[in-house]
């Protein structure tokens, strides 16, 4: 088996076909998809279930026991079941031309490589039946024109990564199984920003990590969202508070296996302010809707709550990033 098509699924009954759809399409014909259903109240598992017959034996369907919340646990399921060479992860309200799979097998057998990363991508309306399809780049000092690789120069890496120039979403990255499996890459049980931490694991460890000028993947603009979400300003902090926690502990626990942070103390700290950074940004409505005081007991509270009291570095943590917001607006 050649690729592993693995698709997370939570009540996505308005796209999903059209997914599966693209992936019947398909030029290149040995893979298998396997789709993780996270306890979805629609009829996304019919409708997966609908397709079993169409695929003739390459569709497998893992439904969860109970809902995670996010995708990372579905993700990480779908890896265990996966057999394919290459592993490749879909969003089940997006799709990918009909040459996707065929094009990244290709440029990963030629060149060998652990990931492939496309310099850009299609997106579209959130119509079931995409419209309006464009051209989008990922960073237009990127822009490759032949297939090149990534600098294996670690600290010119960790400037890239701290220029947020490698992005998050997983669907960005096509994948050699036995590189994930061998280095343990698996996403955090995180509901949202897990793929921030795992892709930062990806530009760590990757020795052959490929770029290329061929756009993909179409991906949808979703107002629906789980980032989008209409909730109270303090469900808002508390929503990016837990990633927020979950992710530094993750972050400093990676970096302690690897002797470049322990040389370069300074670069570790920055990672560390980027992803703190990130999640403030998310809060900066919330911040400006609640009372200060407010602010620091649900902070309090929920640094409780993960194990740590300390009001001293609660603290600091919001005198400097309302420093670091003030500081953006005024740019």
């Amino acid at each position: 088996m050649k690729i592993s098509v693995i698709i997370p699924v939570y009540n996505t009954e308005k796209y999903l076909a059209v997914c599966l759809e693209s992936l019947l399409i398909q030029t290149l014909t040995d893979f298998e998809v396997i789709i993780v259903d996270d306890c979805s109240t629609d009829s996304s598992l019919s409708i997966a279930e609908s397709y079993l017959e169409k695929f003739g034996g390459r569709l497998k369907i893992i439904t969860l026991e109970a809902n995670t919340g996010s995708g990372a646990v579905p993700r990480n399921v779908g890896l265990e079941y996966a057999r394919g060479e290459y592993v490749y992860f879909v969003d089940a309200d997006d799709l990918i031309i009909d040459t996707a799979l065929e094009t990244f097998y290709n440029f990963a057998e030629e060149y060998k490589a652990e990931v492939i990363y496309p310099d850009s991508l299609f997106v579209c309306n959130a119509e079931p039946i995409p419209k309006n399809i464009t051209i989008a780049s990922w960073d237009p000092s990127l822009n490759v024109e032949i297939p090149t690789f990534d600098t294996n120069d670690f600290s010119e890496r960790m400037k890239k990564f701290l220029a947020l120039q490698y992005k998050w979403p997983p669907w960005a990255k096509f994948l050699r199984r036995d590189f994930l499996i061998d280095n343990n890459i698996k996403f955090p049980s995180m509901r949202i920003s897990e793929d921030i931490f795992w892709t930062f694991k990806l530009v760590c460890l990757a020795k052959r990590f490929l770029y290329i000028p061929t756009p993909l993947y179409v991906q949808r603009s979703n107002e629906t969202s789980m980032t989008r979400s209409n909730r109270s300003a303090e469900q808002d902090l508390i929503f990016w508070i837990n990633p927020l926690l979950q992710g530094v502990e993750h972050f400093d626990e990676f970096m302690n296996t690897i002797d470049f942070f322990y040389q370069n103390p300074g670069i570790r700290l920055q990672v560390l302010n980027l992803f703190v950074n990130i999640h403030f940004q998310h809060m900066f409505k919330a911040f400006n809707e609640l009372e200060p005081q407010a602010v620091y007991e649900i902070f309090l509270r929920e640094f409780s709550k993960a194990g740590s009291t300390q009001p001293a570095l609660i603290s600091y943590l919001l005198v400097t990033n309302n420093l670091y917001r003030n500081e953006l607006l005024t740019k």
